[in-house]
C-alpha cells in the first residue's frame, strides 16, 4: 500500500499545480490541488460520552496526501487519482483490535463551497500486541470536467476524518498531541 503511495508521489501530472509545463513539445496540464482539511487530520474515538484521557478508544491521524491526473481533451475531463496515508493509535479504553474510520474526499472550486463529497471508510485492524498500525487510503477515478479557460488548477481536493458534531468541537477543545 505504501507502494501505491510513493507511486502517485512520483508520478503525474503537474501534481503539485502550477502553471502549464511544455516537456518535449507536450503541454502538461496542473493537476488539482491536494490537502487536508483544516481540523479534520485527526479524529479521537472515546468511549460512551466519557472526555477523559482513559476514555479514549483510538486516535488517528493523516499525514500525506498524493495525486496524479489525466486529462482527455476529447471529452473535456480530468481524472484524478487521490492517496493518503495516516496512522491509527489504540487507547486505554480499546475493547478490539479493529475498528472503521471514516473519511472524505471532497472536491471544491475556488472560491466556492463543495462541489462534491464522498465518504469512504477505512478498517483498520491492529495484530496482538500492537498498538499503532499505519494504513493508506486510495480513491481512484475521480472525473472532473474543464473547459475554455479552466483547468484543473480551479480545483481543490481535500481529504479528511469524516467527524460528528462532538468529534469536531473535541478537535478545536483539547491540544492534540500527534501520535508520529
Amino acid at each position: 500500500m505504501l507502494a501505491t503511495l510513493a507511486a502517485l508521489a512520483l508520478s503525474g501530472c503537474g501534481m503539485f499545480g502550477g502553471g502549464d509545463l511544455k516537456e518535449g513539445g507536450t503541454t502538461l496540464y496542473p493537476c488539482p490541488a491536494v490537502g487536508v482539511l483544516n481540523e479534520t487530520d485527526h479524529v479521537t474515538l472515546l468511549s460512551g460520552s466519557g472526555t477523559d484521557l482513559t476514555d479514549i478508544v483510538a486516535k488517528a491521524e493523516i499525514g500525506k496526501v498524493v495525486s496524479r491526473c489525466e486529462y482527455d481533451t476529447e471529452e473535456s475531463t480530468i481524472t484524478v487519482d487521490i492517496a493518503f496515508d495516516g496512522i491509527a493509535e489504540l487507547g486505554p479504553a480499546a475493547s478490539a483490535r479493529a475498528l472503521t474510520l471514516k473519511t472524505f474526499v471532497a472536491v471544491t472550486r475556488r472560491f466556492n463551497a463543495f462541489d462534491k463529497k464522498q465518504v469512504y471508510e477505512v478498517p483498520v485492524v491492529f495484530e496482538p500486541g500492537q498498538r499503532q498500525v499505519r494504513f493508506v487510503k486510495t480513491v481512484d477515478g475521480t472525473v472532473l470536467p474543464y473547459g475554455g479557460r479552466a483547468d484543473g488548477s480551479i480545483y481543490q481536493i481535500l481529504v479528511g476524518f469524516q467527524l460528528t458534531p462532538e468529534q469536531l468541537e473535541y478537535n478545536r477543545r483539547v491540544a492534540y498531541s500527534p501520535i508520529r
